[in-house]
């Protein structure tokens, strides 16, 4: 997440914006369809959930950045974020749904004791706040292939940072076959396809495998591409955590710079790795409480028309510590 901070201050005077690019979870999970109980779904998987509100505080951290495998700048920076969604149900019919999903995120940046490696570099000390908003219209189909039971989907994300223009087009279509499903254990395989210049890799492989490993209730949870976790029950209303999650994020700038192309995107893919605690308040209100290790795998900036392998300025960060309060709705 610093890395951001190093465009923000750079492009000085820009515009700019943040979005997060998040995979459709109703793609991921066949569960959720084929089974009536949306709620203990959701129990296990934070994104099925109707509603969520994260703050997020990140430790400092140092960050180097490179144009063109030449170093320019460094220095420390430190940020907070407060992510949110809310998901709307639209329509269903004969095994088929279609649901809107609304984004926003807004950040907060301190950047310090910045190096400047090359002649004119703009990056200064600062303190910033950015805020975008994204909009996703998924769809989901539940048939069956020879008696196979099988989980299609298509989910479409417009993302920007104002209200005027869509910045980026994205589209997510997943194929998933649930193999087993029993009281204790459940797999469900398929394949992601990501059209999206963000995205490394165009194909993602989609496992997701539940187990109950013990008696007083220890759940696995392999939730790929997203995530794995081990989750053990404290109580009806309780629960504690432990694993590592997926997030993509991803920054517009126009610089208005002769020496920068026009319109550029800065792209980052992050893993949040630790222990939590959740507990749901009557029916519907989970409030979690979060922390351990961010740290940030790729963080790549590339022009408008552009892809992943065509970046020409690629960041490193130090992993940072991170503390995480998140309040969420069941689904109604």
């Amino acid at each position: 997440m610093k890395c951001k901070i190093i465009l923000a201050v750079m492009l000085a005077g820009t515009t700019g914006g943040y979005a997060q690019n998040m995979f459709n979870m109703s793609s991921l999970h066949p569960a959720d369809t084929l089974r009536g109980d949306a709620q203990e779904q959701a129990i296990r998987y934070p994104s099925l959930r109707q509603a969520s509100v994260t703050a997020t505080i990140f430790g400092s951290g140092r960050f180097d950045s490179d144009v063109n495998e030449k170093a320019f700048t460094g220095g420390k920076s430190r940020n907070a974020r407060i992510s949110s969604f809310f998901t709307i149900p639209v329509t269903q019919w004969n095994g088929n749904v279609i649901s809107a999903t609304l984004y926003h995120n807004q950040q907060f940046f301190n950047v310090r004791d910045v190096d400047n490696e090359l002649p004119g570099t703009l990056l200064s000390n600062d303190n910033f706040s950015k805020s975008t908003l994204g909009l996703s219209l998924n769809f989901s189909r539940t048939d069956a292939i020879f008696h196979t039971p099988v989980v299609y989907s298509a989910v479409f994300t417009a993302i920007s940072d104002d209200l005027q223009r869509i910045k980026r087009f994205n589209f997510n279509g997943s194929i998933a076959f649930p193999l087993v499903r029993t009281a204790d254990v459940s797999l469900s395989l398929g394949a992601l396809v990501q059209i999206d210049p963000s995205a490394p890799f165009p194909v993602l492989p989609i496992v997701n495998y539940y187990r109950r490993l013990s008696n007083s209730g220890l759940h696995l949870i392999v939730d790929l591409p997203q995530g794995v976790m081990l989750k053990q029950p404290l109580s009806k209303n309780a629960w504690v955590y432990i694993g590592s999650t997926v997030n993509t994020f991803t920054s517009f700038y126009e610089p208005r710079n002769p020496s920068l192309p026009e319109r550029i995107s800065y792209n980052t893919i992050e893993f949040k790795s630790g222990p939590g605690f959740e507990y749901l308040f009557g029916r519907y209100v989970i409030l979690g409480i979060s922390g351990g290790i961010n740290t940030i795998a790729s963080a790549t900036t590339f022009s408008k028309g552009s892809d992943y392998s065509d970046a020409f300025i690629e960041n490193t960060n130090k992993p940072v510590p991170y503390g995480e309060l998140r309040i969420s709705l069941l689904p109604f």
